[in-house]
């Protein structure tokens, strides 16, 4: 390890590198978009935790046929959604800017409103599933946007 403990480079690290409650508030502040972005991550984490815990009200809400097979597909999607959202998070409050962790978070946005749109296309989803998809669009677009202010 390069300049640092074991210790430095584990939670303790990385846990230090976001600052104070009230450094993060100013950070939030100074950037509105981060703010939303924020929100966002919160969004995703706490729908993933739905998704892990009662992977079969999401697929009824999604007029999906509930087997086992489809509550264990969605509630491994829940899994990492909550992983997605939680490392946004984290970068986000960080006070280093993380371009590549805001960029793919995006992009994975975008994949799964792909995936959905195909889905409802397919007869897999509900249309109501359009809205997941609208809200993943959006939330990969002001990703993309925040990236483009942030990257070297």
């Amino acid at each position: 390890m390069r300049g640092g403990t074991m210790r430095d480079a584990g939670v303790e690290g990385s846990l230090r590198s976001i600052g104070s409650i009230a450094e993060i508030r100013a950070r939030l502040r100074a950037r509105p978009l981060r703010l939303v972005l924020v929100a966002i991550a919160v969004i995703t984490v706490f729908s993933g935790l739905i998704q892990v815990v009662a992977p079969g009200l999401v697929l009824r809400f999604l007029s999906v046929t509930r087997t086992a097979a489809t509550k264990q597909l969605f509630a491994t999607i829940g899994m990492f959604m909550m992983l997605f959202g939680a490392v946004l998070i984290h970068a986000l409050i960080d006070r280093k800017d993380h371009p590549v962790v805001v960029l793919w978070t995006s992009l994975q946005k975008f994949g799964a409103s792909i995936a959905v749109v195909i889905g409802v296309g397919r007869n897999v989803f509900s249309p109501l599933a359009l809205l997941v998809a609208s809200f993943d669009l959006l939330s990969g677009v002001l990703g993309l946007v925040y990236w483009s202010s942030i990257r070297s």
